[in-house]
């Protein structure tokens, strides 16, 4: 079965906004912490906030007084908001574009016109914005609803803004045509438009649509609506569970869309199953990205490229010292993702149920075993990072140093080729370094994109989980990537071959900026390009 994914789909700009806004107070430490009536329409990031102690008062007289208030992105009159301020420390989440529809109706109000809405009336947002007609709005559905429109009163007609291009446009000229004096504003937010436009375009190639969201969301409904209107068969749903797996394999074509208030992290779940049950190889690259297995051969494969650049010729030692750095590695990774294993219902799902299996203490036994063995072989002292290491993994919890940890392991690895040390290999590993810097801030980023709660123990909480900043962050460590191989004594081809690490890395970064959806086991494997890069450059000069 071929899947195909619209380009743009999930959490658009105000709801992820809002939700951030939520995310950061806890983050702080803030409490207590509202919204003012369910921060979105999807069930699954409600219960996700609820867990994380974020509480959903209706009234303003509900809650406790000083504690945070953030306003949903649909927005809230302005009557409801003055209250507001005055017992809870406020946070507005009302989405940029909805503030642009309260502005324009209060607007026309002053200017003596009335606000004709095209919308639903019971929506949130619909309600917001009629707070600012101080009477004067008038909130139109169907053509129906045209009837009770005063005559002699100029209009001016705005729109909800997660509301259908076409039945705007048929009622606004419907207006238009009734009434003489009617100023026409669409204020259809632009995501809106795209994921429209994105469930008509999969409805060409596709035979039948999943829609993903909450079953009270308006935009979503919609989506779902406009593939039904197109002949296709929906299946619009909440959870991955909901879907009919066997009906769904019959399908040869599936596409999968979203509404702009469903997280991209529930999206890779519907995907994941979709493609685990429908392809052997996803299958088999899955078992690999969710126990972050492929993260283990970082270390080795960057030591193993300073060894064939140094022309080591590779002897028992240094074979177990490799092995060692690999089995290790590897059970560092599986030891802080077990110890962080309560954080990973939050942002994804799928990796909790490895670290809760019963194969896990299996395999991390054996990969502490073989690391003690190789460990023996190569030098007995080196045992004792494995116990110090063990240790921070354990001291680090809830910091982001813990994020970091392989980091500091790979530079103590560093240590032991101390009688290899020469300026050439200072300012290889300074590169490896950064090769492997910027690999932990690709795939925290990657799952910061998934629109869940990360932990304090990743190193974007160093940056508060700021993605403007971090992207800086990630653009430093590039220019340092391409500058860093000229910082040999001479010009040779190495200085060129290296370069190819840096685009790899620039390969990236500009993968993170497409907002990949429902790709994560895809955008985590891509993460070892760098390091066979560097491998591969490596092996060339060593045959050159």
């Amino acid at each position: 079965m071929r899947i195909k994914i619209a380009e743009k789909a999930g959490f658009c700009m105000g709801v992820r906004r809002a939700v951030n806004l939520v995310l950061r107070a806890v983050n702080q430490g803030l409490s207590p912490i509202y919204t003012y009536g369910p921060l979105i329409h999807n069930p699954q990031t409600l219960e996700l906030l609820s867990k994380l102690g974020v509480k959903v008062i209706k009234t303003p007289e509900e809650g406790q007084a000083g504690g945070v208030c953030v306003i949903r992105a649909h927005g809230i009159p302005p009557q409801e908001k003055k209250v507001l301020e005055e017992k809870f420390k406020l946070l507005d989440g009302t989405c940029p574009r909805v503030l642009k529809v309260q502005a324009l109706a209060d607007r026309a109000v002053k200017e003596g016109k009335s606000v004709i809405i095209i919308g639903d009336k019971d929506h949130a947002e619909v309600k917001g914005i009629l707070g600012y007609c101080q009477g004067k709005g008038y909130v139109v559905s169907s053509l129906r609803d045209l009837e009770a429109l005063p005559r002699g009163t100029p209009f001016v007609v705005l729109s909800q803004t997660t509301q259908d291009e076409e039945v705007f446009e048929l009622l606004a000229e419907e207006i238009k045509s009734r009434f003489q004096d009617v100023e026409i504003i669409n204020t259809i937010c632009n995501a809106t438009e795209v994921r429209q436009a994105g469930v008509r375009k999969l409805c060409q190639t596709c035979e039948a649509i999943v829609v993903v969201g909450g079953k009270f969301s308006a935009n979503t409904k919609r989506l779902a609506q406009i593939a039904e209107s197109q002949g296709k068969k929906v299946y619009f749903v909440e959870r991955p569970e909901e879907l009919p797996l066997e009906e769904i394999k019959k399908v040869g074509s599936l596409g999968i869309t979203a509404g702009a208030s469903t997280p991209n992290w529930l999206i890779n779940s519907v995907v994941d199953l979709l493609k685990r049950h429908t392809s052997k190889t996803y299958a088999l690259l899955r078992s690999f990205a969710i126990s972050q297995s492929y993260a283990g051969l970082f270390i080795p494969i960057l030591l193993l490229a300073l060894l064939l650049i140094k022309c080591i010729s590779f002897s028992f030692s240094e074979i177990t010292f490799l092995l060692f750095s690999l089995f290790f590695s590897t059970a560092l990774i599986f030891l802080v993702n077990f110890i962080n294993r309560d954080t990973f219902p939050f942002f994804y799902p799928e990796r909790t149920y490895f670290y809760l299996s019963r194969y896990f203490w299996l395999y991390l036994t054996g990969l502490f075993v073989l690391s003690i063995i190789f460990g023996l072989l190569y030098k007995p002292r080196i045992l004792s990072l494995m116990i110090i290491f063990t240790l921070l993994s354990f001291l680090f919890k809830q910091s982001p140093l813990q994020g970091g940890i392989d980091i500091l392991f790979y530079i103590s690895l560093l240590l032991y080729l101390y009688p290899l040390w020469d300026n050439q290999l200072l300012l290889l590993s300074s590169y490896a370094i950064l090769i492997l810097l910027f690999v932990k801030f690709y795939l925290e980023m990657v799952y910061l994109q998934t629109d869940g709660f990360l932990p304090k123990s990743f190193l974007l909480a160093f940056f508060d989980f700021d993605e403007r900043r971090i992207k800086k962050l990630l653009k430093i460590i590039l220019i340092g990537l391409l500058i860093l191989p000229f910082g040999l004594s001479y010009f040779s081809l190495a200085n060129l071959l290296f370069l190819t690490s840096a685009l790899s890395c620039l390969l990236l970064y500009q993968t993170l900026l497409k907002r990949k959806l429902g790709q994560v086991v895809y955008l985590e494997l891509l993460s070892l390009i760098p390091f066979a890069s560097f491998l591969l450059v490596s092996i060339i000069l060593r045959i050159w």
